[in-house]
């Protein structure tokens, strides 16, 4: 566990899902005093109430859905401003384990990785053309990521479950993220200089809601990948 001078913000992201907010926040505060749960509510319909969530944690709440990359910036900001060692990101449905927060931060509190990544065992076993076109893109993803920093990318690079230490923080909300920026977060780590490591995960089945990525928006992730892979290599070319 960590010591007293590590203090971990545990950000859950939230789009409609708010059945599970007080179980998850719970489970986070009883982790230990060093953990602080915070719940970004991404503008949904029914706005996230304190009564929703364990006393104790944060709650931010944007007017409109601009999608996990504000996201991950507003809990950046409060991160680096309220100078937490580490940042855990889980999914507000119930599919990452609580449980598995203390092994996820481990690599990143001693020192040996800035990034640590969850990635999903179980990803690829549901069957359906919705399926099938979200693996395709999901195996072009990581095949590039992988191209692009030498093989020093996740494997999953669109797992929303890791944890970062302040150093990547920093970094990292220095770039502009997208709507889905997990492929963004762990290309841009090792390109700059971050070592990234990752774990094992079998992601739990959704217990509330449904995915917020449809066709549509996997197309739409399909182009802005490669919009932002385009810029990521004419910037570096250029730096040359």
């Amino acid at each position: 566990m960590p010591d007293s001078n590590n203090r971990i913000l545990v950000f859950v992201p939230s789009f409609n899902d708010r059945e599970l907010l007080r179980p998850l926040t719970s489970q986070i505060l009883a982790l230990g005093k060093n953990f602080q749960p915070m719940v970004v509510d991404d503008g949904s319909r029914a706005p996230v109430q304190k009564n929703d969530v364990t006393e104790g944690t944060l709650l931010a709440r944007v007017p409109d859905n601009f999608g996990l990359g504000m996201a991950t910036h507003i809990a950046f900001d409060h991160a680096i401003l309220h100078e937490y060692s580490t940042v855990v990101r889980i999914d507000a449905d119930g599919q990452h384990p609580v449980s598995l927060i203390p092994r996820i931060i481990a690599p990143v509190l001693d020192g040996s990785a800035d990034i640590v990544v969850a990635e999903r065992t179980n990803r690829n076993k549901r069957t359906g053309f919705r399926e099938t076109i979200s693996r395709l893109v999901r195996g072009y993803l990581s095949h590039t990521a992988n191209i692009m920093t030498g093989g020093r990318a996740p494997s999953d690079v669109n797992s929303g479950f890791f944890a970062a230490n302040l150093k990547s923080t920093l970094k990292i909300n220095d770039f502009s993220l997208d709507r889905f920026p997990e492929p963004q977060i762990y290309i841009l780590a090792p390109r700059n200089g971050l070592v990234v490591a990752s774990m094992k995960m079998e992601q739990s089945e959704r217990k509330y809601g449904t995915s917020t990525v449809t066709l549509g928006h996997a197309v739409r992730l399909f182009y802005r990948f490669n919009i932002f892979v385009l810029a990521e290599l004419l910037q570096k070319s250029s730096a040359r």
